[in-house]
């Protein structure tokens, strides 16, 4: 082959390459921005009822939630009691996973031992599962997560699918790809430290986790699925859900710890 022809098939396949790049990554979802929770945004208008009534529930207490919303039989009670009703589901739902050494830490932890008190910043997975806005900022090699107060700011690895071999920290190691509309995190290699402290749930430090973040096709609602597999505190891994929505009005604010954890 004449060095002409093989410079124009050299030039050739590089274009195709890097037109199928650009397709592939055109056809990833954008999730640039700030995403709220009904916690902070309870009064957007683009949030239906049924995710008015959403928690970090499980999928067995969002399908008892859509019977409770759906049967003509409690239309007399109130939010209140509904959201209630749901809370107690929920936390039985988690309570039937937990292992006997996952009740037992439970049963006897003290929640004057919670490092937030001290203005410790929150650990990986209580900062997934909390309710204050995030800001996800999205490039091709990297995903970083910017949270509010005390939640704890993220980097997600796209560039690797595999995990370094290092002792566990509050944030461990997380990597991600794309599967069509979906963000797909994988995070390992983290501390004994709270999951969450509204549900009261803790992790060994053999704890990982997958979070799936699927964007609605209309681009306005972000929801989690989020899983927790941790073979010392749960018998089986512990799947949560949430929905979050697009608030480019909403700007991440940080308050002084001290007015968060009460130290004055």
């Amino acid at each position: 082959m004449m060095m002409k022809d093989r410079t124009v098939v050299i030039l050739a396949w590089i274009l195709l390459n890097t037109a199928s790049a650009v397709a592939q990554n055109s056809s990833n979802p954008v999730l640039a921005g700030v995403w709220s929770s009904t916690v902070t945004s309870f009064n957007h208008s683009a949030w239906d009822i049924f995710d008015l009534f959403g928690c970090n529930c499980t999928p067995e207490t969002y399908d008892y939630l859509r019977g409770l919303l759906q049967d003509p039989a409690n239309d007399h009670l109130s939010a209140a009691e509904l959201q209630d009703m749901v809370v107690t589901f929920n936390r039985q739902a988690i309570n039937d996973l937990l292992t006997d050494e996952g009740r037992r830490y439970e049963d006897v932890y003290d929640h004057a031992d919670d490092p937030s008190i001290l203005c410790e910043p929150f650990g990986v997975f209580r900062t997934i599962l909390h309710n204050d806005p995030i800001h996800i900022e999205q490039t091709i090699d990297r995903i970083v997560i910017t949270t509010e107060d005390l939640a704890s700011d993220r980097t997600i690895y796209m560039n690797t699918r595999e995990h370094p071999e290092v002792p566990p920290t509050s944030l461990g190691h997380s990597i991600g790809w794309y599967e069509d509309s979906t963000l797909v995190i994988e995070t390992v290699g983290v501390s004994a430290n709270i999951a969450d402290d509204n549900l009261g749930i803790h992790n060994s430090s053999q704890g990982t986790s997958i979070e799936r973040y699927t964007l609605s096709p209309d681009g306005r609602k972000l929801h989690l699925l989020f899983t927790l597999t941790d073979p010392v505190r749960y018998s089986a891994p512990l799947t949560l859900e949430r929905m979050r929505i697009f608030t480019p009005e909403v700007s991440i604010e940080n308050a002084p710890c001290e007015s968060i954890s009460g130290q004055f």
